[in-house]
């Protein structure tokens, strides 16, 4: 089933993000609308993630900025900006369970019960 982003997402990039997620979703049996519609929100994050990451290549982490006659440097937007969209990334993955920490092999090494039963800090 072949399924593609959004006509807005152009970059390289997010297009290669959208069809590695796309795979992982049907890896899991877990392809809906609902999660084709986060992946398309990730996939144009990761469109804007670029664009900053290009304007602070562009013009560097820190930028001139005059008004008037006075001048200083200031920290460029886009950084905290790339930030941002990390963590919102990072947020949607997690609602897919494409974390570490959800992934399935992770989560079946520990016993949620605790079945080490020869510890005193478990005993207590």
């Amino acid at each position: 089933m072949g399924h593609k982003p959004k006509k807005e997402i152009k970059h390289r990039a997010a297009k290669q993000l959208f069809e590695i997620i796309i795979r992982e979703l049907e890896i899991d049996e877990n392809l809906s609308d609902r999660t084709i519609m986060i992946t398309d929100n990730m996939a144009l994050l990761e469109q804007l993630k670029q664009q900053h990451i290009e304007d602070i290549k562009n013009r560097g982490v820190v930028e001139l900025f005059v008004n008037g006659a006075q001048q200083m440097y200031r920290q460029n937007k886009s950084v905290d900006a790339v930030i941002k969209i990390i963590e919102h990334q990072r947020k949607l993955q997690a609602e897919l369970k494409l974390t570490p920490a959800s992934d399935r092999k992770v989560s079946g090494v520990v016993n949620p019960e605790g079945g080490d039963q020869g510890d005193d800090f478990t005993a207590f």
